[in-house]
């Protein structure tokens, strides 16, 4: 009975603190659980406004093209090469890429090098000399390179064959230490012809681009 009396409080402070212990692991498992179910909800429901926005880009994909008489076909085929028109325009990471684009866009899709989606996008690049010859390309001296970040298109006509597109592109160029970056809207006016070719580019430059020094 001594040994109780002693002991009393250290039994009953250790009781209270396994009481205690216990109900702060219930309480902390119930926030974790609460939070991984929170995370799970506004994880299910960006995914559907995910869905919701694409869908409502097809049903605007679909009633232009019924306005238009446009072929749902060729709207799906001509997405695919406008994709890839933009990606090899304006995707690169080095000077050596950004030479192939240039030729690329001249040689397969037809455009002149003072056109004004070369002269916009492409223009010719700056290759410094030194006095003994050797050049350095300044888009290698500066890390720089480009992407496609994602692009929308909206068919403006269809006439024969020829179907015209407006197509806002968001282009984004840093430099390979993260220092600097940019980033904005672009304006490209594309026609595609009924062989799956393209007869038409231009290209406007974004008029809200945004800069910024710093990792990004």
């Amino acid at each position: 009975m001594g040994f109780v009396r002693r002991n009393a409080f250290p039994l009953t402070a250790a009781a209270l603190l396994l009481v205690a212990g216990g109900s702060f692991a219930a309480t902390r498992g119930a926030q974790e659980a609460a939070l991984t179910d929170q995370e799970q909800r506004m994880e299910e429901l960006l995914a559907r406004r995910a869905g919701l926005e694409e869908a409502q880009v097809q049903r605007e994909r679909e009633v232009s093209g019924e306005v238009l008489g446009a072929d749902h076909a060729r709207l799906d085929a001509d997405e695919e090469l406008i994709d890839q028109v933009l990606d090899t325009a304006l995707t690169w990471e080095s000077h050596a890429e950004y030479v192939d684009a240039r030729s690329a866009m001249m040689t397969v899709y037809g455009l002149d090098e003072d056109s004004p989606f070369m002269t916009v996008f492409l223009p010719e690049p700056t290759v410094n000399v030194d006095a003994e010859g050797a050049e350095y390309a300044l888009i290698d001296l500066l890390g720089l390179d480009s992407r496609v970040n994602d692009f929308r298109t909206e068919l403006l006509s269809v006439r024969g064959t020829e179907y015209s597109y407006l197509i806002l592109v968001e282009v984004r160029s840093s430099s390979d230490d993260g220092q600097a970056s940019a980033h904005g809207v672009s304006t490209v006016l594309l026609t595609t012809d009924g062989d799956g070719g393209v007869s038409n580019v231009e290209g406007y430059a974004s008029t809200s681009r945004v800069r910024s020094s710093g990792p990004e």
